[in-house]
């Protein structure tokens, strides 16, 4: 793929035509230009607008344009382009993003997004996440975060998505990367249910050892027998209840008479003891009483001692026939009781026999309920017991895949040293350019540790560290990826002038030296966006020729500030860049 053009519905625009190979410069200028600020920048010309608008144009996510399409409504953006010896052209509108129109054809995201991979990559279709959107930022980085890091030239969903990108386009074998995801992931999803069935309440006993499932078994095999013969026996009583309310009463009117009957024999008791004393009184006391009686009510008292004596025994013995009727009469109703007693004897009997031998229809529930419980616990335990087994087993069989999957790894890249050697000894070959007492390279390790991550990838410059040293490690490694990567069939890289930021002047002059002459005379572009004042810090190093040939007469658009024409879009907007 090498880029044709950039351009717009609007007039105000200012077209972008790419040389067909070499070197194409965008370069920013300010209207008052003081080469001695190093400091100044070169924002909202456009430069850096540039490229958004060519991933625009090539299936960005809508997400990463809104305030884009919000601020420029109405425009439409074209991107001509080569890809397999055609020329194509790709048009998007901000005021309907949800579709790019592809040589004419109206295509969802997705779908273009599908005929650019094709293009542009050799994905393999067994490969999952390898995609257009996610290999092409290597080519032309999207946002600032883009220059942080040599092998993150976009966010990606996690540390395999970025070693998966990188592998395939050093043209490592991305089956082998793909199978340890795999492994992984199965590995996890057997940890994980383990985890689960741990926090089963039933379960949860077993795990810590302090029960055995087959012993527990045995147990509820048990239980549910008797339960299973409690219900083969079991007698439903529809009027289980009433009976029982006439039982519960009977057993009160038994128990009152049977108090009452104890209150009666206590009367009786005390009636016996009353019999039992006979008050006698002597004549010496009658007669002491007299005396008395006559000094007290001397006009009163007429009768002799012998009258008063026989007055008192018929007095007792009155007392004596009456305690023996009641006695008589006691003992009657206490008679009359025990004949009611037995009959609520015999009552409350024939209930209770009744209840023993039935059973209320909730109480039939609970038991059945009690049983399917016994049941889901022995069925429970059973797949407890069959899935620890399958989970143990399948867990060998993950790691031993795993020890395998590290032997053929090893034994892959062993053979691979060529192809591995190629990337680096281009990888080191830009570098010493720069760093020649530095040693430099891309190793490729194999990843053997407990994780997702296959390949083990490190482009190093060992210098002192520094954004300088950063950004060089970034430069050639795109520039190490397009000429000596696998897997693609781009033919240009796009780099922003945040490249530049932190390179001292002698190796941005070596930079733009290099790119003369790896880009001449191939078909490869090397398109960049530039500072005016980081083109002074390089023009003192070169010759007026070398500069002649190597910036000048590639600068193929000019932006300024001096007026919102000499601006991209040709008007001054606000956008928020949401990368």
């Amino acid at each position: 793929m090498r880029l044709i053009s950039v351009s717009a519905n609007q007039p105000s625009f200012r077209s972008v035509k790419f040389n067909d190979n070499g070197l194409s410069f965008i370069v920013a200028k300010h209207s008052k230009q003081d080469s001695s600020e190093k400091g100044k920048t070169y924002n909202g010309v456009g430069k850096s607008l540039l490229i958004s608008i060519i991933h625009f144009c090539l299936g960005a996510s809508e997400k990463h344009y809104r305030s884009f399409c919000k601020e420029l409504n109405g425009w439409e953006f074209n991107l001509e382009f080569e890809a397999k010896n055609g020329n194509h052209i790709a048009r998007r509108r901000t005021n309907n993003p949800e579709v790019i129109i592809l040589n004419g054809d109206e295509l969802g995201i997705s779908k273009f997004n599908d005929i650019m991979s094709g293009l542009c990559f050799d994905i393999p279709e067994e490969i999952k996440y390898l995609s257009f959107r996610s290999l092409l930022p290597f080519f032309i980085r999207p946002s600032i975060e883009s220059y942080v890091s040599y092998d993150t030239p976009a966010k990606v969903g996690s540390d395999y998505h970025k070693m998966l990108n990188n592998a395939f386009l050093l043209g490592l074998d991305a089956h082998l990367a793909q199978e340890k995801l795999y492994l992984k992931k199965e590995k996890d999803r057997i940890k994980t249910l383990t985890d689960n069935i741990k926090k089963d309440d039933l379960l949860r006993s077993f795990f810590s050892g302090t029960r055995d499932a087959q012993l527990a078994l045995k147990d509820l095999d048990d239980r549910i027998l008797k339960l299973e013969a409690d219900l083969k026996n079991f007698k439903i009583a529809d009027d289980y209840y009433e009976v029982q309310k006439e039982a519960d009463r009977v057993e009160k009117e038994l128990a009152a008479i049977n108090n009452n009957v104890v209150l009666l024999g206590y009367q009786i008791e005390n009636i016996d003891k009353s019999l039992k004393i006979s008050p006698e009184l002597g004549k010496d006391s009658i007669e002491k009483i007299y005396l008395e009686a006559g000094i007290l009510f001397p006009d009163r008292v007429t009768n002799s001692l012998d009258q008063i004596k026989n007055f008192y025994q018929r007095l007792i013995k009155n007392r004596q026939r009456r305690l023996i009727e009641q006695k008589r009469d006691i003992e009657n109703i206490i008679k009359s009781r025990a004949e009611l007693q037995k009959q609520l004897r015999h009552e409350l009997d024939s209930k209770l026999q009744y209840l023993g031998a039935h059973q209320a229809l909730d109480v039939f529930v609970k038991v059945t309920h009690r049983l399917a419980d016994l049941r889901i616990q022995k069925e429970s335990l059973i797949k407890y017991d069959k899935l620890i087994v399958q989970y143990h087993n399948t867990d060998i069989e993950i790691r031993e895949k795993m020890l395998e999957a590290v032997r053929k790894t090893d034994a892959y890249l062993e053979d691979s040293k060529e192809v591995i050697n190629a990337v680096q000894n281009y990888f080191r070959f830009l570098a010493k350019q720069f760093y020649p007492d530095a040693s430099s390279g891309i190793t490729v390790y194999d990843n053997d540790s407990e994780n997702q991550i296959r390949y083990n990838i490190d482009a190093r410059i060992d210098a002192d560290a520094s954004d300088g040293i950063n950004h060089v490690k970034i430069f050639c490694y795109d520039l190490t990826l397009l000429f000596k990567g696998f897997g693609h069939n781009m033919n240009f890289v796009f780099h922003d002038s945040r490249l530049f930021d932190g390179i001292d002047e002698l190796q941005k002059t070596a930079l733009f030296k290099i790119v003369a002459d790896v880009f001449t005379n191939k078909k490869y572009q090397y398109i960049a966006s530039i500072n005016q004042n980081q083109l002074e810090e390089i023009k003192r190093y070169l010759s007026k020729d070398d500069y002649e040939n190597i910036i000048n007469k590639n600068t193929v658009l000019v932006l300024t500030d001096e007026s919102d024409a000499e601006r991209l879009l040709g008007v001054k907007v606000d956008i928020q860049y949401e990368y």
